[in-house]
């Protein structure tokens, strides 16, 4: 029976609806990586950290230097270096557009965090129970106490729901991303996310007066959205098959429009 480890981050902030000044989008990512794995993971982060980012402080995106941060080939080589070096892993991510989302109750913080991670969870629980693996959780600790207590019950409960069977995963363990250079990894990866989507976001716009179509977001052979070196890495560790499972690890909400998100995230 594989043991995977998972580590969750997410980036963004909740406000929804959308109001001015707030991200336009709001990301949640998982990295699963064998139990046997986790610590070659973990020595292959902080040494290309320091060698390639030149970073001193906890792997975490906002740490990193401004300038790193617009530095597409800088993250691009740090990503390819982790692939090259590291053991294998996988990426899970929820990709919630903001100016896409309603639905009653989704204004509530906490539910809209819970929701986003009830999409990724449904996911995690059946892929654990196709491949028969267990996993042990580990989460972002900067929410509320009753935050997390919501949010441990509301995954539990979409695992049973999805499942009909208990969780083969973990109740999470609660820990801040600087302690724990894959957790650092999850943040890194929802920052380089919400960087890659808001440039999106910010040239389809652009490109939909063009064609004057509302689903220019998901069609627009004129967008000027080209993908960022760093992002289709990203992309390309989401895209996993497994004897019996085909991962496709990348979710776009809402997921009404789940056909379209080849659009976006196959890399070109």
């Amino acid at each position: 029976m594989t043991k995977w480890n998972i580590y969750c981050e997410e980036s963004g902030d909740k406000a929804i609806p959308w109001v001015n000044g707030s991200t336009h989008f709001y990301i949640v990512t998982a990295i699963l990586v064998r139990e046997t794995d986790d610590e070659a993971l973990k020595e292959t982060l902080l040494d290309h950290k320091r060698k390639v980012l030149r970073m001193r402080p906890p792997l975490e995106w906002k740490k990193l230097n401004p300038r790193v941060k617009r530095d597409d080939k800088i993250l691009g080589r740090f990503f390819k270096k982790i692939d090259e070096d590291g053991p294998e892993f996988i990426v899970s991510q929820v990709i919630c557009n903001k100016h896409e989302t309603m639905g009653p109750g989704l204004v509530d913080r906490t539910k809209l965090m819970n929701y986003l991670y009830g999409l990724m969870f449904k996911r995690l629980s059946w892929f654990l129970k196709s491949t028969k693996a267990t996993a042990r959780l580990f989460i972002d600790r900067n929410t509320d106490p009753l935050a997390q207590e919501s949010l441990r019950s509301y995954i539990s409960s979409v695992t049973r729901y999805s499942t009909g069977e208990h969780p083969r995963h973990s109740k999470p363990k609660w820990m801040n991303p600087e302690e724990d250079p894959i957790l650092g990894l999850a943040d890194f990866l929802s920052g380089v996310t919400l960087k890659s989507m808001t440039d999106y976001h910010l040239n389809v716009n652009a490109a939909c007066k063009k064609c004057g179509s509302h689903l220019c977001i998901y069609n627009c052979s004129s967008s000027n959205f080209t993908y960022k070196r760093s992002f289709k890495y990203i992309v390309d560790w989401c895209e996993f098959d497994f004897e019996k499972w085909a991962w496709r690890g990348l979710l776009y909400h809402p997921f009404i429009n789940k056909d379209n998100y080849k659009n976006i995230f196959i890399p070109i």
